[in-house]
Protein backbone atom coordinates (compact mmCIF):
# COMPACT_ATOMS: atom_id res chain seq x y z
CA UNK A 1 0.00 0.00 0.00
CA UNK A 2 1.32 3.45 -0.90
CA UNK A 3 2.11 5.75 2.00
CA UNK A 4 0.19 8.95 1.27
CA UNK A 5 1.60 10.95 4.20
CA UNK A 6 4.32 12.40 1.96
CA UNK A 7 2.13 12.96 -1.07
CA UNK A 8 1.66 16.33 -2.74
CA UNK A 9 -1.67 16.29 -4.58
CA UNK A 10 -0.85 16.31 -8.30
CA UNK A 11 -2.13 19.20 -10.41
CA UNK A 12 -1.75 20.10 -14.04
CA UNK A 13 0.15 23.10 -15.34
CA UNK A 14 2.93 25.14 -13.80
CA UNK A 15 2.86 24.88 -9.98
CA UNK A 16 2.29 27.99 -7.89
CA UNK A 17 5.18 29.36 -5.86
CA UNK A 18 3.62 27.95 -2.70
CA UNK A 19 3.20 24.50 -4.24
CA UNK A 20 6.71 24.55 -5.72
CA UNK A 21 8.08 25.43 -2.28
CA UNK A 22 6.06 22.60 -0.72
CA UNK A 23 7.51 20.15 -3.25
CA UNK A 24 11.04 21.38 -2.52
CA UNK A 25 10.56 20.90 1.23
CA UNK A 26 9.06 17.46 0.69
CA UNK A 27 11.93 16.29 -1.51
CA UNK A 28 14.55 17.49 0.97
CA UNK A 29 12.72 15.85 3.87
CA UNK A 30 12.41 12.54 2.06
CA UNK A 31 16.07 12.73 1.00
CA UNK A 32 17.06 13.52 4.58
CA UNK A 33 15.14 10.55 5.97
CA UNK A 34 16.28 8.11 3.28
CA UNK A 35 19.97 9.05 3.40
CA UNK A 36 20.13 8.99 7.20
CA UNK A 37 18.31 5.67 7.37
CA UNK A 38 20.06 3.82 4.54
CA UNK A 39 23.28 5.71 3.82
CA UNK A 40 24.31 7.41 0.60
CA UNK A 41 25.08 4.51 -1.75
CA UNK A 42 21.91 2.37 -1.37
CA UNK A 43 19.53 5.28 -1.96
CA UNK A 44 18.50 6.06 -5.55
CA UNK A 45 16.79 9.05 -7.10
CA UNK A 46 13.98 6.73 -8.19
CA UNK A 47 13.51 5.63 -4.58
CA UNK A 48 13.29 9.22 -3.38
CA UNK A 49 10.78 10.13 -6.09
CA UNK A 50 8.69 7.07 -5.23
CA UNK A 51 8.64 7.78 -1.48
CA UNK A 52 7.86 11.45 -2.11
CA UNK A 53 5.19 10.41 -4.65
CA UNK A 54 6.41 12.81 -7.30
CA UNK A 55 7.43 12.16 -10.89
CA UNK A 56 11.11 11.49 -11.51
CA UNK A 57 11.08 14.43 -13.90
CA UNK A 58 9.98 16.70 -11.04
CA UNK A 59 12.90 15.53 -8.93
CA UNK A 60 15.49 15.79 -11.72
CA UNK A 61 14.21 19.25 -12.69
CA UNK A 62 15.34 20.43 -9.26
CA UNK A 63 18.37 18.22 -8.66
CA UNK A 64 20.34 16.94 -11.63
CA UNK A 65 21.94 14.12 -9.66
CA UNK A 66 21.86 12.28 -6.36
CA UNK A 67 25.03 14.13 -5.39
CA UNK A 68 23.33 17.49 -5.93
CA UNK A 69 20.33 16.42 -3.85
CA UNK A 70 22.60 15.10 -1.10
CA UNK A 71 24.53 18.38 -0.96
CA UNK A 72 21.30 20.38 -0.77
CA UNK A 73 20.00 18.13 2.00
CA UNK A 74 23.15 18.54 4.10
CA UNK A 75 23.22 22.29 3.55
CA UNK A 76 19.58 22.57 4.57
CA UNK A 77 20.13 20.56 7.75
CA UNK A 78 23.12 22.67 8.78
CA UNK A 79 21.16 25.86 8.10
CA UNK A 80 18.28 24.60 10.23
CA UNK A 81 20.58 23.69 13.12
CA UNK A 82 22.22 27.12 12.93
CA UNK A 83 18.80 28.78 13.13
CA UNK A 84 17.81 26.62 16.11
CA UNK A 85 21.03 27.52 17.91
CA UNK A 86 20.52 31.22 17.18
CA UNK A 87 17.09 31.13 18.84
CA UNK A 88 18.76 30.16 22.11
CA UNK A 89 20.92 33.28 22.03
CA UNK A 90 17.98 35.33 23.33
CA UNK A 91 18.93 33.91 26.75
CA UNK A 92 22.37 35.52 26.69
CA UNK A 93 23.47 38.30 29.04
CA UNK A 94 26.64 40.42 29.09
CA UNK A 95 28.21 38.17 31.73
CA UNK A 96 31.04 36.27 30.02
CA UNK A 97 30.78 33.23 32.29
CA UNK A 98 27.07 32.92 31.54
CA UNK A 99 27.77 33.26 27.83
CA UNK A 100 30.47 30.59 27.88
CA UNK A 101 28.23 28.20 29.80
CA UNK A 102 25.40 28.92 27.37
CA UNK A 103 27.58 28.18 24.35
CA UNK A 104 29.03 25.07 25.99
CA UNK A 105 25.59 23.68 26.80
CA UNK A 106 24.33 24.47 23.29
CA UNK A 107 27.27 22.55 21.83
CA UNK A 108 26.70 19.65 24.22
CA UNK A 109 23.01 19.56 23.33
CA UNK A 110 23.69 19.33 19.61
CA UNK A 111 26.41 16.72 20.11
CA UNK A 112 23.83 14.51 21.84
CA UNK A 113 21.16 15.13 19.19
CA UNK A 114 20.54 11.81 17.37
CA UNK A 115 19.99 13.59 14.05
CA UNK A 116 23.29 15.46 14.32
CA UNK A 117 25.12 12.27 15.31
CA UNK A 118 23.58 10.37 12.38
CA UNK A 119 24.57 13.16 9.99
CA UNK A 120 28.14 13.11 11.30
CA UNK A 121 28.32 9.37 10.67
CA UNK A 122 26.87 9.77 7.19
CA UNK A 123 29.28 12.54 6.23
CA UNK A 124 32.22 10.58 7.59
CA UNK A 125 31.27 7.64 5.36
CA UNK A 126 31.33 9.81 2.21
CA UNK A 127 33.96 12.39 3.18
CA UNK A 128 36.35 11.38 0.39
CA UNK A 129 33.67 12.00 -2.25
CA UNK A 130 32.23 15.17 -0.71
CA UNK A 131 35.11 17.17 0.80
CA UNK A 132 33.14 20.36 0.22
CA UNK A 133 30.43 19.14 2.61
CA UNK A 134 33.01 18.58 5.32
CA UNK A 135 34.00 22.21 4.76
CA UNK A 136 30.35 23.29 5.09
CA UNK A 137 30.10 21.50 8.43
CA UNK A 138 33.41 23.03 9.51
CA UNK A 139 32.52 26.59 8.48
CA UNK A 140 28.92 26.60 9.75
CA UNK A 141 29.64 24.46 12.78
CA UNK A 142 33.10 24.55 14.34
CA UNK A 143 34.31 27.78 12.73
CA UNK A 144 31.06 29.64 13.40
CA UNK A 145 30.92 28.84 17.12
CA UNK A 146 34.66 29.47 17.62
CA UNK A 147 34.33 32.91 16.03
CA UNK A 148 31.24 33.64 18.12
CA UNK A 149 32.93 32.70 21.40
CA UNK A 150 36.12 34.59 20.51
CA UNK A 151 34.03 37.68 19.78
CA UNK A 152 32.25 37.33 23.13
CA UNK A 153 35.61 37.13 24.91
CA UNK A 154 36.93 40.25 23.16
CA UNK A 155 33.78 42.21 24.02
CA UNK A 156 33.82 41.03 27.65
CA UNK A 157 37.46 41.93 28.15
CA UNK A 158 36.94 45.28 26.46
CA UNK A 159 34.17 46.07 28.94
CA UNK A 160 36.69 45.27 31.70
CA UNK A 161 39.21 47.65 30.13
CA UNK A 162 41.63 44.92 29.07
CA UNK A 163 42.66 43.34 25.78
CA UNK A 164 42.70 39.52 25.56
CA UNK A 165 45.93 38.06 24.24
CA UNK A 166 44.46 35.13 22.33
CA UNK A 167 40.65 34.90 22.33
CA UNK A 168 40.79 32.50 19.37
CA UNK A 169 42.79 29.97 21.41
CA UNK A 170 40.36 30.16 24.34
CA UNK A 171 37.39 29.65 22.02
CA UNK A 172 39.06 26.72 20.28
CA UNK A 173 39.96 25.21 23.65
CA UNK A 174 36.31 25.22 24.69
CA UNK A 175 34.90 23.83 21.44
CA UNK A 176 37.68 21.29 20.88
CA UNK A 177 37.43 20.01 24.45
CA UNK A 178 33.77 19.14 23.90
CA UNK A 179 34.17 17.73 20.40
CA UNK A 180 37.19 15.70 21.52
CA UNK A 181 35.27 14.34 24.50
CA UNK A 182 32.42 13.28 22.22
CA UNK A 183 34.78 11.63 19.74
CA UNK A 184 36.70 9.68 22.36
CA UNK A 185 33.54 8.48 24.14
CA UNK A 186 31.31 7.98 21.10
CA UNK A 187 28.72 5.28 21.71
CA UNK A 188 29.36 4.97 25.45
CA UNK A 189 25.93 5.97 26.71
CA UNK A 190 26.60 6.76 30.35
CA UNK A 191 29.72 8.73 29.41
CA UNK A 192 27.88 10.70 26.73
CA UNK A 193 25.21 11.54 29.31
CA UNK A 194 27.98 13.22 31.33
CA UNK A 195 28.69 15.65 28.47
CA UNK A 196 26.62 18.59 29.86
CA UNK A 197 28.40 18.24 33.21
CA UNK A 198 31.75 17.98 31.44
CA UNK A 199 30.88 21.14 29.47
CA UNK A 200 30.37 23.07 32.70
CA UNK A 201 33.63 21.71 34.07
CA UNK A 202 35.50 22.93 31.00
CA UNK A 203 34.05 26.41 31.54
CA UNK A 204 35.07 26.24 35.23
CA UNK A 205 38.68 25.64 34.20
CA UNK A 206 38.64 28.32 31.50
CA UNK A 207 37.22 30.89 33.91
CA UNK A 208 39.80 29.91 36.55
CA UNK A 209 42.52 30.78 34.04
CA UNK A 210 40.99 34.09 32.97
CA UNK A 211 44.11 36.01 33.93
CA UNK A 212 45.92 34.15 31.13
CA UNK A 213 43.39 35.11 28.45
Amino acid sequence: MTNRSNAVTPRRGRPSLARASAIDRLLLKVAHDQFLQHGFDPVTMEQIAMVAQVAKGTLYARYSSKEALFSAMVGGAVERWSSEAALRDALLTDDIEQRLRHHAQTIASFMRNPEVVAMQRLLLSVSARFPELAMVMHERGFRFIVDLIARDIVEAETREGTAPRDPEAIAQLLVSSLSGYQMQNFGVGEVEDYLPTFANRVVDLIMAGRAAW
